[in-house]
C-alpha cells in the first residue's frame, strides 16, 4: 500500500536525537529553545512557543488571546477536529462559517455575515498548505478582533507578505508525522506579539509563572513573607495543564528543519507532476495556489466533478493507493450535531466540497514509480467509477 503520508528519519535525525539522551536533560532543557530559534529564523517571527500538539497550540493561542466563556470564534468545518476542539477547550462557542470553493478557505464573505458581538475573532485554517486570504479576513473581522492561523499544514507556505506566521497575531504549526517536520507529536505558536507569546510560555506549563518578577505572592501573612523567597518558587496565574515539549523531540525538530526547503522542492516537484498528469481530465478539479502565494504542499487533494467518491476510494485502495478524505466537515460530527444541532444543509459549499475530495500520496520519498502507479490507478478508478 502507498501510504497517503510517509515521514522521513535520517542519520542526521537520529544522532540529534541520540545527543539529548546522553544529555542530563530530557525535557526542558535547553533543545526547546534551540528549536524555538530555529523556527523564528525560518519563518521570519519575532517568537516562537514549543508545545506538544498543534492541538495544543491552538488552545495555548486563543487562551492566550484571553477567549473564554461567553466568546465565539468562527471557524471552518473542512478542517480536522482539533481547529474547533480547541475554542471548544477554552470555554468559548465555535461558529462555522463555510469556505470559498476555489481555495476550500474560509470566504471572508462567509466570515462577514457571521460577525456578532460575542465574537472575539476567527480561525484561519491554511488548508492542504495553500496560504489562505489573511488580509481579506483581517479586514472583515476588524482592528479588535483576532485571527488565528491554523497553520498546521503549511509550515513554508508563503505568500507577497513572507512566510504564512511571520506576522501573525497567532499562528499555529503541527509537527506530526504527517507534516514536513516531525517529531512524532508536536506543535509551535508563532506571534509578533511578545506578551502574547510569553502568556503562551506560562499556559504551556499549568499557567505557572517561574520568574520572580512577575510573581504577586502567595498570601503569606507579613510576618511570614520572607519564606516565599526560599527558592524553586513558582506561582500559578492561570488554568492550564502539561502542553511542554521535550528536548528528544526539539532536538529531531531542529534536525529536520534544516532540511525543509529541501522537503519542500520534492512536494513541489510531486504536485507539477499530478497537475501535468490530470491536466486535460475533466473529471478532476486540483486545487491551485492563490495568486502571489507558494504552497507547502502538505495535501495534493483533488475534487472529482462527477461524485462517486466512496467508490473511487475504494477501487483505489483495492490498487493499493492509499488515499484519505481530508476532511469530514465537523458540522457534521455526531459530537458536535448532538451539542449545537449542526446539520446537514448548514454549510452547503462545504459540503459540496466534502462529498468530492480526495488526498493522493503526496511525501518527499515518494519513489517517481509509486506516483505513476498512484496516477495509473487514478484513471483506473475514474473508469470504473461507482461499478
Amino acid at each position: 500500500m502507498i501510504p497517503y503520508c510517509q515521514h522521513e528519519i535520517r542519520d542526521t535525525d537520529r544522532e540529534a536525537v541520540f545527543k539529548v539522551l546522553t544529555s542530563s536533560r530530557l525535557t526542558q532543557g535547553p533543545a526547546v529553545a534551540g528549536f524555538e530559534r530555529a523556527l523564528c529564523e525560518r519563518v521570519g517571527a519575532a517568537h516562537a512557543v514549543a508545545v506538544s500538539s498543534g492541538t495544543s497550540a491552538l488552545q495555548i493561542a486563543l487562551g492566550a488571546l484571553g477567549v473564554g466563556p461567553g466568546d465565539e470564534v468562527i471557524v471552518p468545518s473542512l478542517t480536522f477536529l482539533a481547529t474547533a476542539n480547541a475554542v471548544l477547550l477554552c470555554g468559548a462557542t465555535p461558529v462555522f462559517a463555510d469556505i470559498d470553493p476555489s481555495t476550500l478557505m474560509l470566504d471572508p464573505a462567509e466570515v462577514a455575515r457571521h460577525v456578532g458581538p460575542r465574537t472575539r475573532g476567527a480561525v484561519l485554517v491554511h488548508y492542504a498548505g495553500h496560504a489562505g486570504d489573511v488580509e481579506g479576513l483581517r479586514t472583515v473581522l476588524g482592528p479588535d478582533r483576532f485571527l488565528v492561523e491554523d497553520a498546521c499544514h503549511a509550515l513554508g507556505a508563503a505568500s507577497g507578505t513572507g512566510f504564512v506566521g511571520a506576522d501573525a497575531d497567532a499562528a499555529c504549526f503541527s509537527f506530526h508525522p504527517a507534516k514536513h517536520v516531525a517529531v512524532g507529536e508536536g506543535g509551535a505558536v508563532l506571534s509578533r506579539d511578545a506578551d502574547l507569546a510569553e502568556r503562551c510560555r506560562r499556559l504551556r506549563e499549568h499557567g505557572v509563572e517561574r520568574e520572580a518578577d512577575g510573581h504577586v505572592g502567595l498570601g503569606l501573612p507579613d510576618a511570614l513573607r520572607a519564606e516565599e523567597c526560599g527558592g524553586g518558587g513558582y506561582e500559578m496565574h492561570a488554568l492550564s495543564g502539561n502542553h511542554r515539549l521535550p528536548d528528544l523531540a526539539a532536538a529531531l525538530g531542529t534536525s529536520q528543519l534544516a532540511r525543509l526547503e529541501e522537503n519542500m522542492a520534492r512536494r513541489r516537484e510531486i504536485a507539477a507532476c499530478y497537475d501535468a498528469a490530470f491536466a486535460d481530465e475533466e473529471r478532476i478539479e486540483g486545487l491551485l495556489e492563490r495568486p502571489g502565494t507558494r504552497s507547502a504542499w502538505h495535501l495534493y487533494p483533488i475534487r472529482l466533478i462527477e461524485g462517486g467518491r466512496a467508490e473511487i476510494h475504494r477501487h483505489l485502495h483495492d490498487d493499493g493507493v492509499g488515499v484519505q478524505v481530508h476532511y469530514i466537515p465537523i458540522h457534521l460530527q455526531p459530537y458536535y450535531r448532538k451539542r449545537f444541532g449542526t446539520a446537514w444543509g448548514d454549510l452547503p459549499k462545504t459540503e459540496a466540497a466534502y462529498l468530492g475530495l480526495l488526498s493522493l500520496p503526496m511525501f518527499p520519498t515518494l519513489t517517481e514509480a509509486d506516483q505513476s502507479r498512484t496516477i495509473d490507478a487514478g484513471f483506473r478508478a475514474l473508469e470504473r467509477g461507482g461499478s
